[in-house]
C-alpha cells in the first residue's frame, strides 16, 4: 500500500492529500471526508463523561456459581458442576470490556473457571472440551502451572502423549516444585497416567 502525503485545510479543520490539496482525491485514491466528519462531530463534545465504574455485582455472581461448580464437583456431580461453570463463564464473558481493570478480572476469573471446567470434562470423559478449556487456561494465564497440568491431562486422554509430556514439561518450568506436574510427567513416562 502506498503512503499518501497529507496536508491541513488553511482553516486547520481538514485532511487532504498534500498534492492535490483536496479531501477526495481520485489521482491519490483517498477520501477524508468520513475521517473529517468524524473530526467535526468530536468538536461539538464539551465535557467527556466520566469512566464506568466496575459492578461489584458482577464479581461476587461470577465467584457464587464458580463455587457451585466447585461444591457439585467435589460431590463427583460432573454435569452439575459442569454447568455451573459455564454459567460463570458467560457471566464473566459478558463484561463490558470497557469497565475499569474488566480484562484482568476476566483473565483471572476464567482461567480458574476453565481449569475447574476442564477438570470436570475430563471426569464425563468430553476430552476434546477438557482439551479446548485447558488450551484457553494457558492462553489467559500462560504462567499458571494448573493450565499446563490440566492441558497434559487432557492431552493424554486423546493418546497424544508427546504433546501431553510436552505440556506437563512447560508446567514445570513455571512450576519447579509441583508435586502433580512431577508425578503426570512420570506417570506418562511410564505409559501409566490416570
Amino acid at each position: 500500500m502506498n503512503s499518501v502525503e497529507v496536508s491541513v485545510s488553511n482553516d486547520g479543520e481538514k485532511i487532504l492529500c498534500k498534492e492535490h490539496n483536496q479531501e477526495t482525491c481520485e489521482d491519490c485514491k483517498v477520501d477524508w471526508s468520513d475521517h473529517n466528519s468524524l473530526a467535526t462531530s468530536l468538536k461539538q463534545v464539551k465535557e467527556l463523561p466520566p469512566p464506568n465504574a466496575a459492578n461489584p455485582v458482577r464479581n461476587a455472581q461470577v465467584n457464587r456459581l464458580k463455587e457451585e461448580g466447585n461444591k457439585f464437583f467435589k460431590q463427583n456431580n460432573y454435569p452439575e458442576a459442569i454447568r455451573f461453570y459455564t454459567m460463570a463463564v458467560d457471566l464473566s464473558w459478558s463484561r463490558p470490556l470497557w469497565e475499569p481493570l474488566a480484562f484482568q478480572y476476566v483473565r483471572e476469573e476464567l482461567s480458574t473457571i476453565l481449569s475447574n471446567r476442564s477438570a470436570a470434562r475430563l471426569a464425563t470423559k468430553e476430552y476434546v472440551d477438557a482439551l479446548v478449556d485447558a488450551e484457553m487456561v494457558t492462553r489467559l494465564k500462560r504462567e499458571w502451572s494448573k493450565g499446563w497440568f490440566r492441558k497434559g491431562k487432557a492431552l493424554w486422554a486423546l493418546g497424544r502423549a508427546e504433546e501431553a509430556e510436552a505440556a506437563f514439561l512447560t508446567g514445570l518450568r513455571f512450576d519447579h516444585e509441583s508435586e502433580e506436574l512431577r508425578k503426570a510427567l512420570a506417570e506418562v513416562e511410564d505409559g501409566t497416567v490416570q
